[in-house]
C-alpha cells in the first residue's frame, strides 16, 4: 500500500504496533519516533489505547513520558472494567434465568475472550438481547441488584447503571438498517442454541455469530462508526474459529444478506493490518477503505458506496429519518399534549372533549402573534432597506454640502466684517460733523428755519 501518499507517519505507527502485538512479535523499533500525542489521540479515538500500552512499556523518551502516563490510565480502566463486568454480568444472568427472562450476551462482553489477554479489549458496557414484554421484570431484576434506570436517546433500548461505571443496555430487537440482516436476526430470543447449564440464557452457533459479527461491521461501517477496535474483534474471533467453521454454510448466508464483496474485504484489511498479509492487487480499495475508517465516514464515501451499498441505504434512512422526525416535532408543535394544553385552557380539566376547539383557538392566537411579528419583522426589514438606501446619499450630500457651506459661512462672515468697519467709519464721520456744526452754531432747528426762509423767497 502506498503509505508515503496515504497514511500519515503516526498511523502507520500504530498499526504497525498493534500488529506486532496481536501476532506477538518483537516491538518494532522506528528509527524516527511518531509524534506521540497524536498516536495516542487516534489510538483512544478507536478504542485501542490500552493495547498501546502494552507496546510501549519498553520505550523511553521525554516525548513519550507524558502520552505514556495517559496510555496507562487507559489500561487501568480496562483492567478495572474487565474485573467489573466480570463479577457483575454473572450476577445478571443468573437473576434473568431466575425470572425466566430469555436472554442473550451480545459481542461487547464475548468478544474478550478470543483476545490473549481478557483486559486487552476494552469494555465500557455490555448490551443484552431479551425477549419482548420483559420490560417490568426486567426493571425489578436490575433493581434488586441495585442498577438505576437511565434515560436513553436511542428507540428500543433501555440503560440500567451502578455505581462505579457498569452500565447494561437491554433490547428487544437488533437494530440494523439493512433489512435482510434485520429479518435475519429477528428470532424470537427462545429460539437461539441455549448456553451450557442454563434454560433461558442463550447465544449464537458459531456461524451465525461470525455473520452477526459481519453484520454489525456493515452496519458500522456504513453509518461512519467502525473503528480498529472493530476490525481487532473481527481478527481475533476470525483467528480462532477459522479452522472449525463451516465456511459453506457461512458463505450461503452472507450471499443471502446480499452484502456484495465486503464481508471478504474487511477481513483482508485485518488480515493486512494485523495478519502481516499482503494484497497487492488490492492496494486502491485498501487505501479507500483505510481512510474511510480512520475518518469515521468522512473520506472516500463514494468509494465505499461502490464497496457496500449499504452506505448510501443508511444516509438515504437518515434523511428520511431525520424528515419524520421534523413531521413529528411539527404536530406536536400544532397539536401539543392533553397536559400541555390544560395549562392553557384550565376549562380542559373538567372538559376534555373541547380539546379540538382549543387546539383550533390555539392556532388562531398563535396566527395572531406571527402576523405581528411578521409585521414588525417587516418594518424592521423595511427600516434597514431605507436606511441602507438613505444613509449613502445622505453622507454623500454632506460630503456636498459641508464645504460649501463653510466658504459660504466665511464669505458671509467677511462680508458682515467688512460692513461693520464701514459702518463704524461713517457712524464716526457723522458724529464729527454734528460736534462741528454745534462748534458753528448751527443746530437742526436753525437749518430747518433757513429752509422755509429759502423756499419762501423762491
Amino acid at each position: 500500500m502506498s503509505e508515503k501518499r496515504i497514511r500519515s507517519y503516526e498511523v502507520k505507527c500504530l498499526i504497525e504496533l498493534l500488529s506486532a502485538l496481536v501476532g506477538q512479535n518483537e516491538i518494532p523499533r522506528w528509527v524516527r519516533q511518531p509524534n506521540w500525542g497524536s498516536l495516542y489521540k487516534l489510538a483512544d479515538y478507536h478504542g485501542v489505547a490500552n493495547v498501546v500500552y502494552y507496546g510501549v512499556l519498553g520505550f523511553e523518551s521525554k516525548e513519550l513520558e507524558p502520552w505514556k502516563k495517559k496510555l496507562e490510565e487507559r489500561y487501568h480502566q480496562a483492567v478495572v472494567g474487565e474485573e467489573r463486568f466480570t463479577s457483575v454480568v454473572p450476577q445478571v444472568l443468573k437473576a434473568l434465568e431466575q425470572h425466566k427472562v430469555h436472554s442473550i450476551i451480545l459481542h461487547e462482553y464475548r468478544m474478550r475472550h478470543f483476545y490473549p489477554q481478557l483486559d486487552m479489549r476494552s469494555t465500557k458496557y455490555v448490551r443484552i438481547l431479551v425477549e419482548k414484554g420483559k420490560d417490568d421484570i426486567i426493571r425489578k431484576t436490575m433493581e434488586s441488584l441495585d442498577f438505576e434506570k437511565q434515560e436513553s436517546r436511542i428507540e428500543g433500548e433501555t440503560r440500567y447503571y451502578k455505581i462505579p461505571g457498569i452500565l447494561l443496555i437491554f433490547q428487544s430487537t437488533l437494530d440494523f438498517t439493512n433489512k435482510k440482516i434485520k429479518k435475519y436476526f429477528s428470532l424470537p430470543v427462545k429460539d437461539y442454541r441455549r448456553e451450557t447449564d442454563y434454560r433461558y440464557i442463550h447465544g449464537f452457533e458459531p456461524e451465525e455469530f461470525y455473520v452477526y459479527m459481519i453484520g454489525c461491521a456493515a452496519e458500522s461501517y456504513a453509518r461512519g462508526n467502525l473503528d480498529i477496535q472493530s476490525i481487532l474483534d473481527m481478527w481475533f474471533y476470525y483467528i480462532s474459529v477459522y479452522k472449525s467453521l463451516d465456511w459453506t454454510v457461512v458463505y450461503k448466508e452472507l450471499a443471502y444478506l446480499d452484502l456484495g464483496n465486503f464481508p471478504d474485504y474487511i477481513i483482508k484489511l485485518a488480515a493486512f493490518w494485523f495478519g502481516g498479509m499482503l494484497f497487492p492487487q488490492e492496494d486502491v480499495l485498501f487505501d479507500s477503505m483505510e481512510r474511510y475508517i480512520l475518518s469515521k465516514g468522512v473520506q472516500c464515501r463514494k468509494e465505499s458506496e461502490k464497496l457496500l451499498p449499504l452506505v448510501r441505504e443508511v444516509a438515504d434512512f437518515y434523511k428520511k429519518d431525520l424528515k419524520r422526525k421534523r413531521r413529528q416535532q411539527m404536530m406536536e408543535w400544532v397539536f401539543p399534549q392533553m397536559e400541555y394544553m390544560s395549562t392553557m385552557f384550565p376549562v380542559l380539566l373538567k372538559r376534555s372533549w373541547l380539546l379540538p376547539l382549543c387546539w383550533f383557538l390555539r392556532i388562531l392566537r398563535m396566527s395572531g402573534q406571527q402576523v405581528n411579528l411578521w409585521i414588525i419583522q417587516k418594518s424592521q426589514d423595511m427600516s434597514r432597506i431605507w436606511h441602507g438606501f438613505y444613509g449613502p446619499k445622505k453622507e454623500r450630500a454632506l460630503r456636498w454640502y459641508s464645504p460649501k457651506a463653510e466658504r459660504v459661512g466665511a464669505w458671509y462672515s467677511q462680508v458682515k466684517e467688512s460692513i461693520g468697519k464701514w459702518y463704524k467709519e461713517k457712524a464716526k464721520v457723522i458724529e464729527r460733523m454734528k460736534i462741528n456744526l454745534k462748534r458753528k452754531g448751527v443746530g437742526a432747528g436753525n437749518i430747518r428755519q433757513n429752509l422755509k426762509k429759502l423756499f419762501r423767497k423762491k
